[in-house]
């Protein structure tokens, strides 16, 4: 238990070796940030190693984003004798050194017989022995170590952090400006939402308020009709009195007469 505490309170530095905490964001000694390790990539080193630049290279067992583990294992399995897997991450030294180690031994193995005259065979001896040294270093302790997660990758470190930092910057205003350009579009939808709304509120009222004059004016000319009906109810029994009246008084005058 203690060592696996160890394992995971401390950490070491890939360019000076210091053991550190893994609380710690930059080695103390030579002041490695380690979050520039997380984007450092494999790719950029091989291209450094090629144009003969070898500054801010370092090596870490800490695969990076653009190396396949299962890839690296298999090169070294089945074409680590032609050092593929070295040839794949970057090493080109301990590839051709491992290539050449493999042609040797074919070599050896091809002229066994004319060597094996020179000093009666101790030339021999002594090639396939060093041979043999080099193949055990260059390719099968390179397999336990790739099992292991501890062979070591080139990976530059200087990937132009400026650009990176400058393209996310360009991602976060890009993010910024669509969220902004989605609030104003939610905004213009609920604006024209609203207008609509209170255009149909604005219709209902006046419907309203039309259909409520046409009803005043309904009940007014209802109003005046009555008053219309009652006046020609009130003359035409105006009218009746009258002739009662008069026929009254004719009957009054014949009766006086007589």
């Amino acid at each position: 238990m203690k060592w696996k505490r160890a394992i995971k309170e401390y950490q070491y530095c890939p360019r000076c070796g210091l053991k550190c905490l893994v609380s710690n964001d930059v080695c103390p000694d030579c002041g490695l940030s380690f979050s520039r390790l997380k984007i450092a990539t494999n790719k950029e080193a091989k291209n450094k190693i090629l144009r003969h630049d070898r500054d801010f290279i370092i090596r870490t067992s800490t695969l990076p984003s653009d190396v396949s583990f299962i890839r690296l294992l298999l090169y070294a399995l089945f074409l680590g004798v032609f050092g593929t897997h070295c040839f794949y991450v970057g090493r080109y030294l301990r590839g051709a050194i491992t290539l050449g180690d493999f042609i040797a031994i074919c070599l050896l193995t091809i002229f066994n017989a004319d060597l094996m005259a020179i000093n009666d065979g101790a030339l021999v001896g002594v090639l396939s022995t060093i041979c043999g040294l080099i193949m055990l270093f260059s390719w099968i302790w390179d397999v336990f170590m790739i099992i292991f997660k501890k062979f070591k990758v080139p990976v530059a470190i200087d990937l132009d952090i400026e650009q990176i930092n400058s393209s996310a910057s360009d991602k976060s205003e890009n993010k910024v400006e669509t969220i902004s350009s989605t609030n104003s579009d939610i905004q213009t939808e609920y604006n024209k939402n609203n207008q609509v709304e209170l255009e149909d509120s604005k219709t209902k009222d006046e419907i309203d308020v039309e259909s409520i004059k046409l009803l005043i004016q309904e009940g007014k000319s209802l109003i005046e009709q009555e008053k219309e009906d009652k006046k020609d109810v009130i003359e035409n029994i105006e009218k009746t009195n009258i002739k009662v009246e008069d026929e009254n008084k004719t009957k009054d005058n014949s009766g006086e007469n007589k």
